[in-house]
């Protein structure tokens, strides 16, 4: 893990199917957002900017507690969709997803999640830090499917949570010594391309080159879906 600002990059891309790109992402120093706008939801690009935007305004702040910060985090963009939807009651049924990852120097790797966007790392092996929140991850959990079954199976499109339509705390998961490359991204890479893909081309040339690499992927293998990638060398 590096004790300086770790070097990173992010790239974004509409598909080749969407008129519009719901995605949005921030980055900073030592954290990073990426959130994902409901597609078939009014404003799903209003509501991914303004929790990226209220999220790392509170991740920026200084705080002894990371899963408090990131929680302060989630709070503040579920507040900030809340809000605009008073505004602008046509936007009523907007939402987003987000994952978001802070880096603590001597604390390592906190990474929060709701919905379906996703944190990987990348040391030797490829590692989904992140659980999706849809249906078919929440039937493996229970039992009812395998692993293998939830990836094909038609849950996996209908999620269980995200900001704006209920329950905004995030699932937070601690990585204490992160080493390697860490990859947000939204759905619209790994609906496209295969984790062992995603692998091969995380694993070399600058975290750019990577982003650029993943992002002609998903385009390639279809582009179905906007695309947002940030990647960071820790």
């Amino acid at each position: 893990m590096t004790t300086s600002k770790p070097p990173s990059a992010a790239a974004t891309s509409v598909g080749r199917v969407r008129e519009g790109n719901e995605d949005a992402y921030r980055t900073s120093d030592a954290a990073w957002v990426v959130a994902d706008g409901l597609g078939g939801h009014a404003g799903g690009e209003v509501a991914s900017e303004l929790a990226v935007q209220a999220a790392m305004a509170e991740l920026s702040r200084p705080s002894s507690d990371p899963v408090a910060a990131l929680g302060a985090a989630y709070k503040a963009a579920s507040d900030a969709v809340a809000a605009r939807t008073l505004e602008q009651p046509e936007l009523a049924d907007m939402a987003t997803t987000m994952v978001a990852a802070m880096l603590v120097p001597g604390a390592g790797l906190y990474v929060g999640n709701v919905g379906d966007s996703r944190a990987y790392l990348l040391a030797g092996q490829l590692q989904q830090v992140t659980r999706d929140d849809n249906l078919a991850e929440e039937l493996v959990a229970r039992g009812v499917l395998s692993p293998e079954e939830a990836r094909v199976h038609p849950g996996q499109y209908q999620l269980t949570r995200a900001l704006g339509l209920g329950d905004w705390e995030p699932t937070v998961q601690h990585v204490p010594s992160p080493a390697g490359r860490l990859l947000l991204c939204s759905d619209g890479l790994n609906s496209e391309v295969p984790d062992a893909e995603i692998g091969r081309l995380l694993g070399s040339g600058s975290p750019q080159e990577a982003c650029d690499r993943l992002v002609s992927a998903a385009l390639e293998a279809g582009g179905s879906d906007n695309i947002t990638v940030v990647v960071v060398d820790l």
